[in-house]
């Protein structure tokens, strides 16, 4: 198992504002890169990236630390990833079909939505969610909006008749949409952005009160076991913040809002060893002159797959040790609803 550095650092919690810190591990903007682009498949778009983590960073390096108080753990600096990172970094033409998040708040709304409601969602990807609330008739689609960066999901969207917009939420200036809306929800989203101030208060004012807001966010608990197991790093400025319930707490007491519920998603044993098998490939990918590196760069398609498979397979057989050991808790996501104060 690896461990992490836990140095103390003095710097100010995004969350909690205190300045009391551990250090629990550093990457350089070539690190970061590799993460997202293989410099041994991609050397030009590798290079570009690593200059655009640079100029987002203004600086060569960031760390990632946790807060002593609140227990947030963020990138140091705080700085989300722009859109020219994610063109560079990720594929954004394709999104899941279902989530765990989306299922429960889902349930949660049968139980009160009503079609006149009104509802945003932010971050929205292809609309799988949206798709069905609509297919459900839980809401009129009149009454759903929604923002998203990337052309293909905002093109899925509006295919569905829903009005979709492009901006950050926290710059749409939309006289209308002041407490303009029964339920806000943010799927996998929070943890891409900074200025968190800004962003509550930008969520207060669109929500009614006593209105919902839902958030899903990647679940501390796993990443911290992928990171000391040798599979993923949660890296910077892909995600910068990690969240738990105490953080929601603090974070929505400020600004007007408290947690009605919490939950954890928990996978099967077969399900959390597959998925930590493929991160420990992908982690091991990243080596250069490693095995996966080196399987990585077979540009036989159908060699390449295999090899992965064998790859996989052979993380899969070295990561049982790690799997038995991890506690419950260990699914991907964790899911708040909180609600604006009637006050």
């Amino acid at each position: 198992m690896e461990t992490y550095q836990k140095t103390r650092v003095r710097v100010k919690c995004p969350v909690c504002d205190a300045d009391q810190a551990y250090r629990l591990w550093s990457a350089s903007s070539s690190q970061a890169a590799q993460h997202f682009v293989l410099l041994e498949k991609y050397p030009e778009r590798f290079s570009t990236l690593v200059l655009q983590i640079e100029n987002l960073w203004q600086k060569n390096s960031c760390e990632v630390v946790q807060c002593k108080l609140c227990g947030f753990c963020y990138s140091n600096p705080y700085i989300a990833g722009d859109s020219q990172f994610y063109e560079l970094a990720c594929d954004r033409s394709r999104y899941p079909s279902w989530k765990w998040e989306f299922q429960i708040t889902y349930d949660t709304l049968k139980q009160f939505s009503k079609p006149d409601m009104t509802l945003l969602e932010i971050g929205a990807g292809d609309g799988a969610f949206i798709k069905a609330i609509l297919n459900n008739d839980l809401l009129s689609k009149n009454n759903i909006f929604c923002t998203e960066f990337s052309d293909y999901g905002r093109h899925q969207i509006e295919k569905l008749g829903v009005k979709c917009f492009s901006e950050d939420i926290r710059d749409l200036r939309i006289a209308e949409w002041e407490q303009g809306f029964d339920i806000v929800c943010m799927f996998q989203v929070l943890e891409h952005m900074d200025r968190l101030d800004i962003l509550f208060q930008k969520l207060a004012w669109l929500i009614k009160k006593d209105g919902s807001l839902f958030i899903a966010v990647p679940n501390q608990k796993m990443i911290e076991f992928n990171e000391l197991n040798g599979a993923l790093l949660d890296m910077p400025p892909n995600h910068i913040g990690r969240w738990n319930k105490e953080c929601f707490q603090i974070i929505g007491n400020r600004n007007g809002f408290h947690i009605v519920d919490y939950k954890v998603e928990e996978l099967t044993f077969v399900s959390m060893a597959k998925q930590f098998a493929t991160y420990r490939y992908l982690r091991n990918s990243q080596k250069s002159c490693s095995f996966e590196n080196k399987i990585e760069k077979i540009k036989n398609r159908h060699l390449n797959k295999a090899m992965k498979i064998l790859g996989a397979g052979i993380n899969l057989i070295l990561a049982i040790p790690a799997i038995i050991k991890a506690n419950a808790g260990m699914g991907n996501s964790q899911w708040v609803h909180l609600k604006k104060n009637n006050t």
